[in-house]
């Protein structure tokens, strides 16, 4: 096991609670992606989520010491998050992570988002307490650019800022056959990156997030998938993908609803309709048709 201290001391002292000996577990789910990412024409950076079947699941053990370490050498942004919860808290300060289950980094899926809440959710778990959405956005706001995923449902979300716009209701069914160019993406840095987006697209964003609102409340799949679409394309400008040609014919060949992008991964997607009779024959195809080509491929559901 290695356990890791390498980011900035805490600034009070250790204190010396009781606490329960097991250890106590915390979950979050990732997203592919997201099915909008844009810049308005107020300048502010939103996404609206896609919350999938992948699952970040981390163990919390307290321990007697003014950190938290992890069994995983690189997760120190969840070791961060945990320690300055704790802190913000008035909890003990030390602790021990372990990974119980994780998902690829650098795709586009929200993996460090994820971890980030599902270990903060462990460690207060540990000690009874339940910390809402908003208290996790306020810790993860100092540690980098964060997906909505503390949130249950799709959300529109304020990345940049770390700050929910609103929340749009349940999951609509879906089923995603992605396409991965390989390789990662530093979330970090392409969030540092400033993308100039045209006075018309910034309209245009504004106007495909009212849409993208109202059609996932009214469960309207069709119109989801035109509006990812459009936001798929898009994103073309800042983060091509060498197989959307490829994929643009799969989706016309299956009567898929649209394509999906990792606005900042490294994955485009085909959304299906999960109740569509027809969708295991799609996705399988989709994927042959993928994998023959020696494309990486992986399929989701949304949660």
């Amino acid at each position: 096991m290695v356990v890791l201290f390498e980011h900035d001391e805490l600034d009070e002292a250790p204190q010396h609670h009781d606490y329960a000996p097991q250890a106590s577990t915390g979950q979050c789910h990732g997203t592919f992606g997201e099915l909008m990412q844009g810049v308005l024409p107020d300048d502010r950076h939103i996404l609206v989520t896609l919350p999938i079947n992948l699952k970040s699941v981390i163990e919390f053990s307290a321990a007697r010491t003014d950190r938290v370490g992890a069994d995983v050498s690189r997760k120190t942004k969840a070791c961060r998050a945990v320690e300055d919860y704790l802190r913000l808290a008035d909890l003990p300060p030390g602790g021990l992570l372990n990974f119980r289950s994780t998902f690829p980094v650098g795709k586009g899926l929200a993996s460090s988002s994820a971890d980030m809440v599902a270990a903060i959710r462990a460690a207060a778990r540990h000690y009874g307490q339940t910390p809402a959405p908003e208290t996790i956005e306020s810790v993860l706001r100092f540690i980098e650019p964060t997906d909505g995923v503390m949130y249950d449902g799709v959300v529109s979300f304020y990345h940049r800022e770390v700050k929910l716009d609103e929340q749009l209701g349940a999951t609509p069914g879906l089923a995603i056959v992605s396409a991965d160019r390989g390789g990662e993406c530093d979330t970090v840095e392409f969030n540092r990156r400033k993308h100039e987006m045209p006075s018309a697209v910034r309209h245009e964003y504004r106007d495909m997030l009212a849409g993208m609102k109202e059609a996932i409340r009214a469960s309207d799949l069709r119109t989801i998938g035109a509006i990812a679409t459009r936001s798929c394309d898009l994103s073309q400008a800042f983060n091509p993908h060498p197989h959307i040609g490829l994929m643009r014919e799969l989706r016309a060949g299956t009567d898929a609803l649209g394509l999906v992008a990792t606005h900042s991964g490294t994955c485009i997607g085909l959304l299906y309709d999960a109740g569509d009779p027809e969708r295991h024959a799609k996705t399988a195809h989709v994927q042959a048709s993928l994998r023959a080509l020696q494309i990486e491929s992986s399929q989701y559901t949304t949660v």
